[in-house]
């Protein structure tokens, strides 16, 4: 039971700072590029196509990943076919060192437009007259950016540094639970995953209890560690 818990805790602190890393970066990088475009269509469109993923359920989200992955008729499959990268289908979701980048990438897809509506707000704060004088003192677009952008919202990107490290054990249960199968189950199952286990099928509520709460309280240490003050 110890080493099976070890193994669903390293799983869960994996899975959730590859997709917290990508879900961070992608995030500031999206709303910055938003924040550029001067075309309001454009800039529409491009939100609005990012938003649409936050709004499907995991089941929906996990069911098109299987689609696009498989081994069959799957997207991704038939591209690097075509194109000579691989000779035969590449077994995605039976392959455990590909599982975690899939978990990653899916949760930016799914998240990242809505994580950006943060960034896009922050944005709006910043006075204008500074990108003016900017504009008069020679800087162009990324020196607009690294100077005046990114210190504008700081603040806001330390907030949610602080919010994510509140959920450096929080993997998305959906998702590895929907996704995973027996040939990477050793990469795929998670904290929640086991508490569901000796929770529910084995009836062991204290073990899942305890998990449960070690869960929880790494969570909130790790958030507490973070200096307001960066």
């Amino acid at each position: 039971k110890s080493k099976e818990f070890l193994l669903s805790l390293k799983n869960t602190i994996g899975m959730s700072l590859i997709s917290t890393a990508l879900g961070y970066v992608t995030a500031i990088i999206l709303a910055v590029f938003l924040n550029e475009v001067r075309h309001i269509g454009i800039k529409r469109f491009v939100q609005t196509v990012s938003y649409l993923p936050h709004f499907l359920s995991w089941i929906i989200v996990t069911g098109l990943v299987a689609n696009v992955l498989s081994v069959e008729d799957g997207i991704i499959n038939n591209l690097l076919m075509k194109f000579g990268f691989v000779s035969s289908p590449v077994q995605f979701l039976s392959t455990p060192k590909y599982f975690w980048h899939i978990t990653g990438w899916t949760y930016v897809w799914k998240e990242v437009g809505w994580n950006t509506i943060v960034y896009l707000g922050a944005m709006t704060a910043i006075d204008p007259c500074l990108y003016e004088a900017a504009q008069i003192d020679g800087c162009g677009r990324l020196r607009k950016i690294w100077h005046i952008t990114l210190p504008g919202i700081k603040s806001t990107i330390i907030i949610m540094m602080i919010m994510s490290a509140g959920h450096i054990l929080d993997a998305n249960f959906e998702m590895p639970y929907l996704l995973k199968n027996g040939m990477i189950e050793d990469v795929a199952n998670t904290i929640d995953i086991y508490v569901l286990k000796y929770g529910f099928k084995l009836s062991n509520y204290s073990l899942a209890t305890a998990a449960g709460i070690f869960k929880n309280a790494v969570n909130i240490k790790f958030s507490s560690m973070i200096p307001c003050n960066l």
